[in-house]
């Protein structure tokens, strides 16, 4: 696993963001935040961290997780030791259970994708996770600068480490889910998701382009 503060000044604000798939920074780019660190956490080709966690939450008063896709699956992992540290833990479009039939992607679905990466189809997934012309232009002046076979590795990490669901208690607060998820199908997640926990928004898989800021997003979990 890598880490990258996307935003580090003086605050005792800490965003701890797991990241999806073949994710780096750019993308996130455009979100800018005024009162929050965000440490940023992808590639999951193990889970491992260079970061010390403990010492993280000792340095902040106020922590919130927000993971996204298969970053759900991580930052349950990660930060399950950690719950009582978080002040609130969202989830969006992914859910603790990413590779399964009935609460994720379709094992089938991600050993496909798996077994034809390449730079077209790279761009088809893209396409699926923004679901918009428009959107998936401005995603593409920040795509994320990995090699295919880069992806490929983690994918492959993430199939072997992460198909089986654990049937543990989820450490997620809230989950937003998008309504036309193309890629983490959106009837899937209501199906793992418990309905209280829930807020359903109109979107694609891939819906930071809908927030001016990190602030924003945190904003609207109160």
């Amino acid at each position: 696993m890598k880490s990258k503060w996307l935003h580090q000044r003086e605050s005792n604000r800490l965003i701890c963001f797991c990241n999806g798939w073949g994710m780096d920074e750019r993308p996130f780019i455009p979100l800018t935040s005024d009162r929050w660190n965000i440490l940023m956490f992808y590639n999951y080709a193990d889970l491992r961290t260079d970061q010390d966690l403990h010492g993280l939450m000792g340095q902040y008063e106020d922590i919130v997780l927000i993971a996204w896709s298969m970053g759900v699956w991580a930052g349950q992992r990660l930060f399950q030791p950690f719950k009582k540290n978080l002040r609130v833990a969202l989830a969006i479009n992914g859910t603790p259970c990413p590779i399964d039939d009935q609460f994720g992607i379709a094992e089938a679905v991600v050993r496909g994708t798996l077994d034809n990466l390449n730079e077209k189809q790279r761009l088809k997934f893209y396409y699926r996770m923004c679901r918009d012309r428009l959107l998936y232009s401005r995603f593409l002046e920040n795509q994320p600068l990995r090699s295919v076979e880069d992806q490929r590795c983690e994918l492959g990490a993430l199939l072997k480490n992460a198909c089986h669901c654990q049937g543990e208690e989820s450490i997620y607060d809230c989950a937003l889910v998008s309504e036309h998820d193309l890629v983490m199908p959106t009837q899937n997640q209501l199906n793992y998701w418990p309905e209280k926990r829930v807020r359903r928004v109109d979107g694609s898989h891939f819906l930071f382009y809908g927030y001016g800021s990190w602030d924003e997003i945190v904003d609207g979990l109160y």
